[in-house]
């Protein structure tokens, strides 16, 4: 019985440790997006607000998608 919960809470720390590097991945990629888009200047000034609130729109719940975060992943790039 041991070995099978053992294996079992493996499991768990090996599928959180998945999932957090691929949202690491998708908000690097965010972060680089949204450097290029300023970049190439194919937005306003209102951008950052107006992606927050579209992704907020599209992935309601979901936390981390700010104007202020959003701001803050362009600098990590």
């Amino acid at each position: 019985m041991e070995e099978l919960s053992q294996r079992y809470k493996h499991s768990q720390i090996k599928a959180a440790t998945h999932v957090n590097s691929e949202m690491l991945q998708f908000y690097w990629s965010l972060g680089k997006d949204i450097v290029t888009l300023h970049a190439e200047s194919r937005w306003g000034e209102k951008f950052l607000v107006n992606l927050s609130s579209n992704l907020r729109a599209k992935l309601p719940g979901v936390k981390g998608l700010s104007k202020q975060v959003l701001d803050t992943l362009k600098d990590f790039i």
